[in-house]
């Protein structure tokens, strides 16, 4: 006999919505007791994050998009019932690809909301919406506003363009709008007045500030460029040369160097690129854009600067 019986469906459900977290209180209305939940925890199985809070799944690895998402189900865990995510931890749950590795996630108590839809916290009301699985978190556009006061300039800024990106962001005046008298609003306005939404990636986001930061801002974003057969690759970054020719700057991702055939393809799109004519190209990767200054000075020196 196993010494572990198997859990009821009932509470693994309720695990697999809030990324392995359950509480002391579901697991006894299900039937999962202390002396279970104790021995569980001794064995390694389990973890106790925080009081009353159980973390059925601790040793599985994840993307860090997923820590992020899981960070905010131990906030909205702590919070309580009804709980609704605020700040960066609702931008995690909408999915949004700008924020930090690690975030230090919030959740509000849902006690004072007096209307659908909208909840008090610190005396101010903010927009609620319910998303998959039934979790709550401020809408996009109340998260980026909450978050002025959590993420620096280009976590914000990356933020915002994954939000316009993505589509979870209509327009920047759905955020401008709400930063009146609100903290961080001088700041949340720099970011606005930098966001675009065409950037692809945070990599995009921080080479475009480091060189907005050295006075060499892109002529375009995500330039779109014919190759000869037809086909339209678009150039991440891209500054006009003497004689209309073009060039462009473009950021591998870290996948580019875990996996073989990413790389692949990111040597194939370099060779097109180059073969449409008219195109020098400059490649840089995360490493490089942690040296400070490193990629405006390589892009400097190709423009003849």
């Amino acid at each position: 006999m196993s010494r572990f019986p198997p859990l009821p469906a009932e509470l693994l459900h309720v695990a697999a919505r809030r990324s392995g977290y359950v509480t002391a209180h579901d697991c006894t209305r299900l039937g999962v007791l202390s002396d279970s939940r104790r021995r569980r925890v001794e064995a390694g199985l389990w973890d106790r994050p925080a009081p009353g809070v159980l973390d059925t799944d601790p040793h599985a690895a994840r993307t860090p998009s997923e820590q992020r998402v899981r960070a905010a189900h131990l906030a909205l865990v702590r919070c309580g019932d009804d709980a609704v995510a605020t700040g960066v931890a609702a931008l995690a749950l909408h999915g949004n690809r700008g924020l930090p590795l690690r975030i230090r996630a919030t959740a509000a108590r849902a006690d004072h909301q007096d209307r659908p839809g909208q909840l008090v916290s610190q005396h101010r009301r903010f927009e609620v919406v319910t998303l998959a699985g039934g979790t709550r978190a401020a809408t996009v556009p109340w998260a980026l506003t909450q978050s002025a006061t959590q993420l620096g300039r280009l976590h914000l800024t990356a933020a915002v363009d994954s939000a316009l990106a993505s589509g979870t962001l209509s327009s920047i005046d759905a955020v401008r709008e709400l930063t009146a008298g609100r903290r961080g609003a001088r700041h949340l306005r720099c970011c606005l007045d930098l966001a675009d939404g065409r950037a692809e990636s945070f990599l995009e986001t921080w080479a475009r500030l480091e060189c907005v930061d050295a006075g060499i801002p892109p002529d375009a974003v995500q330039l779109p460029i014919q190759l000869p057969d037809g086909r339209v690759l678009r150039g991440d970054l891209a500054w006009r040369l003497p004689g209309g020719r073009w060039l462009v700057v473009e950021i591998d991702g870290r996948e580019v160097h875990e996996h073989p055939e990413a790389a692949y393809a990111d040597r194939a799109r370099q060779n097109a690129l180059v073969a449409a004519g008219r195109i020098v190209v400059l490649r840089f990767t995360v490493q490089d854009l942690r040296r400070p200054g490193y990629v405006p000075a390589q892009i400097r020196k190709a423009l003849g600067r």
